[in-house]
């Protein structure tokens, strides 16, 4: 499951680098796409999660994570503690 986490972090990162990065021709079909591909895989992640309120302590950590507030290691850290409650 960690592949998982780690593809998901960065799917995010790129997802949030596209939308603030320059404008060219077919990035709104861009990024729709890869949300939809973010989507897929949080839909995968949150099914090992008790609780909502878990998925979601979660998902902030992917953006902390994917701007470079905490290591992937404390992603996975946080991960592992969530969905072993």
């Amino acid at each position: 499951m960690d592949g998982i986490v780690k593809q998901y972090m960065m799917l995010v990162k790129e997802n949030s680098d596209m939308i603030n990065g320059p404008d060219y021709p077919g990035k709104q079909r861009d990024i729709q796409k890869q949300k939809e591909t973010i989507k897929s895989y949080a839909q995968k992640l949150q099914q090992g999660f008790s609780t909502d309120d878990d998925y979601d302590e979660f998902a902030d950590a992917v953006i902390k994570c994917a701007y470079g507030d905490i290591t992937m290691e404390e992603l996975e850290t946080v991960y592992h503690e969530l969905t072993s409650r």
